[in-house]
């Protein structure tokens, strides 16, 4: 009985946005639907036992390389060469190579009653970001930041469910706890000075994410979502992050009573940074040190293919394993390209 509703659930777990150059407050933020996955089964007698779901997740992403627009460039066309070339907006004294996110996520959610699910996610968060330059003393070097991200309150509503489809909304609130003022040693000035967006482990703004999806219902269900991130306001340093977009199809595979596989494929686009941080600007016509510092070089649009299997141990514990890959990448460069993600989530109910 279970199975048989946490099965088209699970069409869930993959749900989230996909960035570009994602800082790690927003790569959080691609769990946020994840908490309403979990559910329990419509027995009355098992709804009354068990009200609580509670889900660890473990995420990590990278990215490495560049793209302008939908091109590949070398580092050497990035890293600007003093005495070799002229200075221009595309190329800098200090380029990011390889950057890791890494993201631990706490969620517990409470069924209200059998349409109405709320929840809340607790993410913790890490970066660490391989940096190369020209400035003397800072040839290659390692910045990182960690704690705790931005938390939010979510809420689904399933208004229109038979027993060949369903159609569900799902919104809710993300608030600004995850600093915006983390500090390290950059090439820019001696000691420790505030980091780029990159490595920010919030927005600074009240956020609102939302999502709303249809699924069929058998033994192959299909959903197909559109979710959407709202910013609102600047933050305290006079910028904020660009909304994010996406449409998201996937198909379940139900191998046997414990095991569903699924696979599937998502578009995004996200904007580009609203304002600038001042500080991690410098004085002259090119007030960018690095890509990672100029708003505008933020944002963009990809498409993903996804996969992963859910696995229910019992009735009341499920594992999970997902990983994705960009096939198309289109952004504003020159910009850090992803080149996978991968996932990991135990979930209890009580």
């Amino acid at each position: 009985m279970l199975l048989r509703y946490l099965v088209p659930c699970a069409l869930f777990f993959s749900s989230g946005f996909a960035y570009s150059q994602s800082t790690p407050s927003e790569f959080a933020e691609m769990s946020f639907q994840d908490l309403l996955n979990v559910n329990v089964n419509d027995n009355i007698d098992s709804v009354e036992q068990r009200k609580w779901s509670l889900s660890l997740q473990f995420k990590a992403a990278e990215f490495d390389g560049y793209m302008i627009d939908d091109s590949d460039i070398s580092l050497d066309e990035v890293l600007f060469s003093p005495g070799e070339e002229s200075r221009t907006e595309e190329n800098f004294p200090v380029v990011p190579t390889v950057i890791n996110q890494y993201v631990k996520v706490v969620q517990i959610g409470y069924q209200v009653r059998s349409d109405v699910k709320i929840g809340v996610q607790i993410p913790l968060i890490r970066q660490e970001t391989d940096h190369i330059s020209v400035v003397p003393g800072y040839d290659e070097f390692l910045i990182s930041s960690e704690g705790l991200g931005d938390v939010v309150v979510t809420g689904h509503y399933e208004f229109a469910s038979n027993e060949n489809y369903s159609i569900w909304l799902s919104g809710g609130i993300s608030f600004p706890s995850g600093s915006i003022d983390e500090e390290g040693d950059t090439p820019r000035a001696a000691g420790d000075q505030q980091l780029p967006y990159t490595m920010q482990l919030g927005s600074g703004t009240y956020d609102f994410p939302f999502e709303i999806g249809y699924q069929n219902k058998g033994r192959y269900p299909f959903s197909i979502m559109f979710s959407a991130r709202v910013r609102t306001g600047d933050n305290d340093r006079n910028y904020r992050l660009g909304n994010n977009y996406e449409l998201n199809g996937k198909y379940n595979f139900i191998i046997s009573q414990k095991t569903t596989l699924f696979a599937g494929a998502e578009l995004s686009y996200a904007d580009s940074i609203h304002g600038r941080d001042e500080e991690i600007t410098v004085d002259g016509d090119f007030p960018y040190p690095a890509g990672i510092t100029n708003p505008e070089l933020y944002g963009g649009s990809k498409v993903r293919l996804f996969g992963g299997v859910n696995y229910f141990a019992t009735d009341w514990l499920q594992l999970q394993l997902n990983g994705s890959k960009p096939v198309y990448q289109n952004l504003n460069g020159p910009q850090p390209k992803e080149l996978w993600r991968f996932g990991f989530q135990l979930s209890t109910l009580f």
